[in-house]
């Protein structure tokens, strides 16, 4: 059999592009994209007999995990986590970095170009860029980021980022607060750049982010969470993110980051601009009571599977994005709504049309999910991904 050779995977539900269920149907790949959508169960293809087959999840957020911290991976690190993120059905991520000095922020991107150099063609998780949340946030908002690392988005500061070649390569989103100095300069000079802004860990007022929108941001870094509170006077960056249809809004899925009703809250409001994100740190997918350093500082994972600093500060997530589907699921969301949301609608949010559906033309990402959603078998470039 060669590369360009047809497979082809039959299932009872298929996820079909803005959300909805179809089946049973057969999805045909070949060299590594989706070359047919066929209905019924065909002759030759694997038939799977129960649960649901869905575009592989992309994970906007995602600081690491099972150990590995991608601001300071080297290329096995790399490797670890990426294998155990596509095996969990995360088959594409934007590796997140938080604030730091520049120039540790410059190393982590020369270290993340050597990886993903040394990786090509290994059945791991797709990197779509670099994520920087930081340093140009609001230090009244700056949760479990260190606050003598803050810096404003000045024109110098942008140069060593814009000027470095590896971080030119791969920067792909930037996290800022746009109220701070020079903050809708910047929203303007990185989105020129291609750069996908995210306003977050920010005060800003609804004006401040209605601003930075007009200055072309695109999204919002975990909703509720490190930001203004909506108040009906005062709606701020909540308020703006739920009402403005040019807004992409990330959620932390894990139930605890934000409340699962204000977790229905917000699919109700957002709707199809919803983008499910775990903001897993290294500590995700490893038992409570661990305790390993992030961001400058020590993390433990507590029994709800968050990372909190020792003052009770949550740093990040514990868990993988699977998990957060579940949990979103037993919430009472209804399950295609939940899966849209990490799959079709963060490949939208970046504007990626060959990721996130199940079509002809698009990379044969795929997953098949258990009665219980969990993920059991997965695809990467219409190659299976095989579990140790």
């Amino acid at each position: 059999m060669t590369d360009h050779d047809e497979t082809m995977v039959a299932a009872p539900r298929l996820l079909m592009p803005g959300g909805s269920w179809s089946g049973p149907r057969a999805v045909a790949m070949s060299a590594g994209r989706i070359s047919r959508m066929l209905d019924g169960m065909p002759v030759g293809a694997e038939s799977l007999v129960s649960g649901a087959l869905t575009p592989g999840m992309l994970d906007l957020h995602n600081n690491g995990a099972f150990g590995v911290d991608f601001a300071t991976a080297d290329t096995a690190g790399w490797r670890r986590v990426l294998a155990g993120l596509a095996a969990r059905g995360v088959t594409s991520v934007q590796p997140t970095v938080i604030t730091a000095p520049l120039p540790e922020i410059l190393a982590a991107t020369r270290r993340a170009c050597v990886a993903m150099d040394a990786l090509v063609g290994e059945p791991v998780a797709r990197v779509l860029g670099i994520h920087l949340e930081g340093p140009f946030l609001a230090d009244s908002r700056r949760g479990a980021h260190r606050a003598d690392w803050l810096l404003d988005a000045t024109p110098g500061a942008l140069d060593v980022l814009l000027d470095d070649a590896a971080t030119r390569r791969l920067l792909r989103t930037v996290t800022l607060a746009p109220e701070r100095p020079h903050g809708l300069e910047a929203v303007r000079r990185l989105v020129g750049a291609g750069v996908n802004v995210a306003i977050g860990h920010s005060d800003a007022t609804t004006a401040q982010t209605l601003a930075a929108v007009d200055a072309g941001a695109t999204m919002v870094t975990h909703l509720f969470n490190a930001m203004r509170p909506f108040a009906h006077r005062d709606p701020g960056l909540v308020g703006a993110a739920l009402t403005d249809a040019r807004l992409w809004c990330g959620l932390i899925v894990d139930g605890v980051h934000v409340d699962p009703v204000a977790c229905r809250l917000a699919f109700q409001a957002a709707g199809d601009r919803l983008v499910a994100v775990s903001d897993s740190i290294l500590i995700a997918g490893l038992p409570s009571g661990t305790k390993l350093e992030f961001g400058g500082s020590e993390v433990a994972v507590d029994e709800d599977g968050v990372g909190r600093r020792a003052d009770g500060t949550i740093a990040g997530a514990g868990i993988v994005l699977d998990e957060g589907v579940r949990r979103m699921i037993a919430a009472g969301i209804d399950p295609a709504t939940v899966l849209r949301a990490a799959t079709e609608a963060p490949a939208r949010a970046l504007r990626r049309d060959d990721l996130g559906r199940l079509a002809q033309g698009a990379l044969a990402d795929l997953v098949w999910w258990d009665d219980d959603w969990v993920p059991r078998r997965v695809w990467i470039g219409g190659v299976e991904v095989k579990h140790d």
